[in-house]
């Protein structure tokens, strides 16, 4: 019988779900858009009170380039967004137990 050496296959980038570009699909869209109607209220709040147009534009702008920024998922399928919510789940996640040594030589 010949020694053949059997090898797996494994593809690469195989997107289990369509997306509209690379890391950004449904999901990231509606985080996205949700961070821009966050940053729309803030925007409109700062234009009541400076009357400055120019500058909340500027400022919206940049609001929803960040907000797709952070919603792409990179090629850890972890965007920003997901990074924040493992780290507030871990801190919450974690246990305190203080320890009390105690003296356990002593005869009473």
């Amino acid at each position: 019988m010949e020694d053949t050496k059997k090898t797996l296959y494994i593809p690469v980038g195989i997107k289990t779900r369509p997306e509209y570009f690379d890391g950004f699909g449904k999901v990231e869209l509606r985080q996205s858009a949700l961070l821009c109607l966050v940053g729309g209220v803030v925007d409109i709040l700062a234009f009541l009170i400076t009357q400055n147009i120019s500058v909340c534009i500027v400022v919206m702008l940049v609001i929803i380039a960040g907000s797709v920024m952070m919603c792409i998922k990179d090629q850890t399928n972890l965007s920003a967004v997901d990074q924040v919510k493992n780290m507030i789940h871990f801190a919450r996640s974690q246990k305190h137990y203080p320890y009390s040594s105690l003296d356990e030589w002593k005869f009473k």
